[in-house]
């Protein structure tokens, strides 16, 4: 006699599950070692979103381009958040980011800690030139305001799609 809780189909489905991890997310612009969870939790957001636009909502399932939600029609919503995601925060930010610590590394101090005193030491760096050192200055100035806007824009963007929640379903 076979067992009531025991069914051929049920155990091909958890076969099925093992390998192919339909709750395993995994980011695609995250390397592959430690990070913070606020940045973990932005980026798995998003990673969700995008595989619902890539893979349920792009084939047309259910059509969300006559749905409005506010002034904006919903897949044109979605469709920007994703466009931002990729195009801007991924691809755009991180290159302005790189290009500003490219030229923060032309102008690097040529010395940067005093010792004085023996077993103290001072921050106290040391330019070539006073052009070296307002380069310098500026560029971190400019990572700083970077860093700012990237962070406003995808706090109002995390909102965004808390506000598509109820339209995430096929």
């Amino acid at each position: 006699m076979i067992p009531y809780d025991w069914r051929p189909g049920q155990l091909w489905y958890k076969l099925k599950c093992f390998f192919i991890r339909y709750t395993t997310i995994k980011p695609r612009y995250l390397k592959h070692t430690w990070c913070d969870r606020c940045e973990l939790l932005s980026h798995m957001i998003f990673e969700i979103f995008s595989d619902f636009i890539e893979n349920e909502c792009s084939p047309g399932i259910v059509d969300w381009s006559d749905v409005k939600i506010g002034d904006k029609f919903v897949r044109d919503e979605m469709q920007e958040l994703y466009d931002w995601w990729h195009n801007v925060y991924n691809k755009y930010y991180l290159n302005e980011y790189n290009h500003i610590w490219a030229e923060i590394k032309k102008h690097m101090p040529v010395r940067d800690w005093v010792d004085f005193d023996g077993d103290m030491v001072e921050y106290k760096p040391v330019w070539k030139t006073k052009e070296d050192e307002e380069i310098y200055k500026n560029g971190f100035n400019k990572i700083s305001k970077l860093e700012d806007k990237m962070a406003k824009e995808l706090k109002q963007n995390l909102h965004r799609i808390i506000e598509l929640r109820p339209y995430l379903w096929t």
